[in-house]
């Protein structure tokens, strides 16, 4: 779990933790589909285990087929399962798009420490 709190994770799945999670589920998927190739029920999985959010395939495949359609992703049809994976060419570009998400992310969260910071001592 990514919180040092999971309780408070828990109760709050639905809430900002699970909203901010599907904000970034795209970066996600990229992201796992950069550490090795998944199907849809796969990347349900890791997303559960990873961050305690169960997602239904109504969310995850759409967003998976969007990615295809952008030429991001492509998709082989496996023995029983169609495996995702980066587009050899674009994994860099990838990579890259996943950065930026990070930069913007810390400058988001490094504002708000600061504020934070700022009314604690006031």
């Amino acid at each position: 779990m990514v919180s040092d709190n999971p309780e408070a994770m828990i109760l709050d799945k639905e809430g900002s933790y699970g909203r901010l999670v599907k904000s970034e589920l795209e970066s996600i998927i990229l992201a796992l589909l950069l550490e090795k190739p998944m199907c849809g029920t796969d990347i349900i999985k890791t997303v559960h285990a990873k961050f305690g959010l169960l997602l239904s395939p109504g969310t995850i495949y759409p967003l998976l087929h969007d990615l295809e359609r952008r030429g991001l992703v492509r998709c082989d049809q496996g023995n029983k399962v169609k495996v995702y994976r980066p587009v050899k060419e674009m994994r860099k570009k990838i990579g890259q798009m996943l950065r930026s998400r990070v930069s913007t992310m810390k400058s988001i969260i490094d504002f708000l420490m600061s504020v934070s910071d700022r009314a604690d001592s006031a």
